[in-house]
């Protein structure tokens, strides 16, 4: 009989994107066939602290965490395996939960989806589900995707791509690149955040100040 692949599905973070998150596990957790799989459920709170437990996703969700264990994975290759921390009376012991032979982080945005979370499971040398740490992190920063899809003669569409330092300190002239970009409406949305997360359509010079702040 073949063995069961073990898997982590992680979900939550520290994100703005956290309740997102937690409908990507749902449908992930919904749709592992627990004929192939010994499913190991990952709850990350809003403080970035892990949790493991039969049943994380509904804890994490009514906040229930007492009933999970506090966990953590090692940046140790070879390990392969999360960790429980248990207080003891000398501090915190580090005892074996569960070994991992995969990862599946359905974590959104910072610290998730932008090579951060993906060089951790690198320095441990877990294998996990998506894009590494350069294709991660290059995707979640979008002036910098675009400049790379130019550089390879890939069309984008045209943009202004700001720092917040220009915005605060030089409106005028952020505006003037803006509207020199294409004529109204306009659409702001902050380079490294998720893909529609902060996108403001501005439909006069207003809006765009709006906009551009909001981002």
């Amino acid at each position: 009989m073949t063995a069961k692949t073990r898997i982590g599905v992680i979900f939550g973070g520290r994100s703005g994107e956290h309740e997102v998150s937690l409908q990507s596990a749902r449908s992930i957790l919904a749709n592992l066939p627990p004929s192939r799989f010994d499913i190991i459920q990952i709850a990350i709170d809003h403080q970035g602290h892990w949790y493991a437990g039969a049943d994380a996703l509904t804890a994490l969700e009514t906040g229930n965490l007492g009933t999970l264990e506090k966990v953590t994975l090692l940046p140790e290759p070879g390990r392969n395996c999360l960790y429980s921390l248990r207080a003891t009376g000398a501090g915190i012991a580090l005892e074996k939960y569960a070994d991992l032979d995969v990862v599946f982080p359905a974590l959104h945005g910072t610290f998730g989806e932008d090579g951060t979370i993906q060089g951790m499971f690198e320095l441990a040398g877990i294998a996990y589900v998506g894009a590494g740490v350069l294709g991660s992190s290059l995707g979640m920063d979008k002036g910098v995707f675009k400049s790379v899809m130019q550089a390879h003669n890939l069309p984008v569409l045209p943009a202004a791509v700001v720092t917040r330092r220009q915005v605060e300190a030089e409106m005028e002239q952020v505006i003037q690149a803006a509207e020199a970009v294409s004529a109204y409406p306009l659409f702001t949305k902050p380079a490294n955040l998720g893909s529609s997360v902060g996108i403001t359509k501005c439909r006069s010079r207003a809006d765009l100040v709006e906009g551009l702040m909001d981002a």
